[in-house]
């Protein structure tokens, strides 16, 4: 349990600034534009007629307060263990968890999803930074209590497919599964990248080594 705990901070002080400062992106959005900002939702349509910057935006926008604190609240806890985690890190959150999953929902969104109309939230992103949090998390400490939140999102997921929303009942749209689904394979994509990578790497060095000798 004491090496659990001790994962939470990875033997150092640093901050999430980084998730930190996407969340507060988004709470901006919602404290100027209030929730469900006409401008910045993905709207199917406007995207087809050329606004296409709501396929990025519309992953900040959300809601109401309710939708905006479960995912600001989740961004920052998911951040705090993956951004400072030496299976993590600043680069793999943004480029990784944020750029490559965020246009990977959108194009499923868009694409994929002809009968979605609107569709706002960090949600479907979040999924994708809960499977690599959870795996790098794992991989720092080989708890199987780490797994276990990977089971806990599936479990979610399918439940929500079947009935609907465990946390958001209350809210006027419900979650978008599709979305949710394409966020977790994001997240597998990016552990799987990653690992081929080290993988990689391990055999060029293994390689140059060898050649050294000879």
């Amino acid at each position: 349990m004491t090496g659990i705990l001790a994962s939470f901070t990875h033997g150092g002080s640093r901050l999430p600034w980084v998730s930190v400062a996407l969340a507060a992106a988004s709470l901006v959005l919602f404290a100027v534009f209030g929730g469900q900002p006409e401008a910045f939702i993905y709207d199917r349509e406007l995207v087809a007629n050329g606004e296409f910057w709501r396929l990025a935006t519309g992953h900040f926008a959300h809601l109401d307060h309710q939708h905006l604190v479960m995912n600001a609240g989740a961004l920052i806890a998911l951040g705090f263990l993956y951004e400072t985690s030496p299976h993590g890190g600043v680069r793999r959150l943004v480029w990784g968890c944020f750029v490559f999953s965020a246009g990977l929902i959108s194009c499923a969104l868009f694409f994929g999803d002809p009968k979605t109309q609107f569709y706002c939230g960090l949600s479907a992103i979040l999924n994708a930074l809960f499977v690599v949090t959870m795996i790098a998390m794992w991989r720092e400490t080989r708890s199987r209590l780490w797994l276990f939140g990977l089971f806990l999102l599936a479990a979610k997921t399918g439940y929500e497919a079947m009935f609907g929303s465990v946390f958001s009942s209350g809210l006027e749209w419900p979650p978008h599964v599709g979305a949710h689904l394409t966020g977790i394979a994001a997240g597998i994509l990016l552990v799987v990248f990653d690992l081929s990578e080290k993988t990689r790497r391990r055999l060029s060095r293994s390689y140059a080594g060898a050649a050294r000798t000879e």
